[in-house]
């Protein structure tokens, strides 16, 4: 269940060898060392897979809410993965990170999509949504990208 508080979003939760979120705090450190980061995406469809990379790949501080930024999206050039991030008018980029206790979309789209993440300020509130509920259905709070 990703569908967390923004203070579980900021240290982590779950199981490391199982549903694990690293804490936003932890990346964000993590991201100082070095200014060269790319954020891999790799989705699994049984049997097949796809994988995408966002290259640039940094987080604004804890005062300024973690907000997303990248420079570039490259997809695998033999499982590619569409760009559900950065990608025209639902560019999450410069967004900041959002829960159902700490929201800034404007449209209640933690608690829509049943998890934490760098909504957009706009009724569709995003392209993806991996920590969504897991389920076989099409409804938007289930996990997608």
């Amino acid at each position: 269940d990703f569908n967390r508080t923004w203070d579980e979003y900021v240290h982590g939760f779950g199981n490391k060898h199982g549903e694990y979120w690293l804490g936003l705090q932890n990346i964000y450190d993590i991201l100082q060392t070095s200014e060269n980061f790319e954020l891999s995406i790799m989705v699994t469809t049984v049997p097949n897979w796809f994988q995408g990379y966002y290259r640039g790949f940094s987080l604004s501080n804890f005062t300024d809410n973690f907000k997303y930024h990248s420079d570039v999206f490259k997809g695998n050039s033999v499982y590619p993965l569409g760009d559900s991030l950065t990608n025209g008018s639902y560019s999450i980029e410069g967004r900041p990170f959002s829960t159902y206790d700490r929201d800034y979309s404007n449209n209640n789209c933690p608690d829509r999509f049943k998890g934490g993440w760098w909504y957009l300020d706009a009724p569709e509130c995003s392209r993806a949504n991996p920590n969504g509920r897991r389920n076989d259905s099409n409804d938007e709070s289930t996990v997608q990208w």
